[in-house]
């Protein structure tokens, strides 16, 4: 997929990280932190979009997007990306064509 021109990044997205704190009973607490904010596009991914799953005891609703936005080298994994009320974890991100100009992320949505 080509990178998207500037023009077509009509979205606000906030990119979170996660920020971890022990608990004191040998775990720990996770909680995400905005980073920045960034200009992007979204789209769904294929027909397997809106898988049903069950998770911690309670049915949810997975959907894979594609998310292109400007070139950030701290995107990863453990990242997370937020549109309005909505949430996206990270699942994959690349530079397309190696130049540094723009990154397309796999995310997935979660709708318990």
């Amino acid at each position: 997929m080509a990178v998207r021109g500037i023009g077509e990044r009509r979205r606000h997205f906030w990119l979170e990280m996660p920020v971890e704190q022990y608990d004191g009973a040998g775990g720990v607490v996770r909680r995400y932190a905005r980073r920045a904010r960034l200009w992007g596009t979204l789209e769904a991914v294929g027909a397997s979009s809106g898988a049903a799953r069950e998770a911690a005891e309670r049915r949810e609703i997975a959907t894979t997007w594609r998310i292109v936005t400007g070139f950030r080298a701290d995107i990863d994994g453990r990242s997370r990306l937020r549109l309005g009320g909505r949430v996206f974890a990270v699942l994959s991100a690349a530079d397309p064509d190696g130049r540094r100009r723009g990154l397309v992320v796999v995310a997935e949505e979660i709708t318990p």
